[in-house]
């Protein structure tokens, strides 16, 4: 018995590192490289067959969210869809930010959350669109940010802030709804905004749409979806 319980401890001890020292979720060993050239982050995504370097984060009993990956009038636009669910669709990526600063997309709200709960608190914590992102200096520090679609409370260029975790809200509210958006986002802006500091790389990129927390439902779809030097 005594030397169950010491294998056991050991074993505890092993798994207990593990979990310290695993990997990020989105590591997948084989990230999107920077060239100096603009990319396309919609370009090699099919939903149905994730390639490599793409991950889909679900959460422990929440159904995830619905992606599906169309042509329309020649242009690769990903929608999705959320009935009281949410996930993650994320690029594994290892590119400098000073290398492709800038983040452009194209997004579109078709259906957005309806709920009376407070989007500034963690129950309340859903968007129809999202950009998940994180990022590491030449320390190995890391910092997360959002970039998200308002839904009632704030303007764009607000920060929603939850448990010491950016979000910036780039668009939003009911008057926005069902039409195009073209946006850009400076990223080096943005790892100061947050607190980072040093030099960033991105290392992940995601889309992230959601309404687990509110158990409401949205729609919504996002293309030309961009790094580059320039956002014209």
């Amino acid at each position: 018995m005594k030397r169950l319980g010491i294998a056991i401890s050991i074993a505890a001890l092993l798994g207990g590192a593990y979990w310290m020292t695993r990997p990020p979720f989105f590591d997948t060993g084989s990230p999107l490289l920077g060239s100096g050239q603009a990319i396309d982050l919609l370009a090699d995504l099919d939903t149905g067959d994730l390639g490599d370097g793409w991950r889909e984060r679900r959460f422990f009993r929440i159904t995830p969210a619905q992606y599906g990956v169309i042509e329309e009038n020649g242009t690769r636009v990903l929608h999705c869809t959320t009935d009281n669910s949410a996930s993650i669709l994320a690029r594994d990526t290892q590119i400098p930010v000073t290398e492709l600063p800038i983040l452009s997309w194209r997004w579109k709200v078709s259906e957005p959350i309806q709920s009376d709960v407070d989007e500034a608190i963690e129950a309340g914590d859903d968007h129809p669109l999202r950009f998940y992102m994180q990022f590491s200096n030449e320390n190995g520090e890391t910092r997360g940010a959002e970039v998200i679609w308002s839904n009632k409370k704030y303007a764009p260029g607000d920060y929603k802030i939850i448990g010491g975790f950016y979000h910036y809200v780039a668009n939003g509210l009911d008057e926005n709804v069902g039409e195009w958006h073209d946006q850009s986002l400076d990223l080096g802006k943005l790892y100061t905004d947050i607190g980072g500091t040093g030099t960033p790389t991105l290392q992940t990129l995601g889309f992230f749409c959601d309404s687990d927390n509110t158990g409401s439902s949205s729609a919504g779809a996002f293309s030309n979806v961009m790094l580059s030097v320039d956002p014209s």
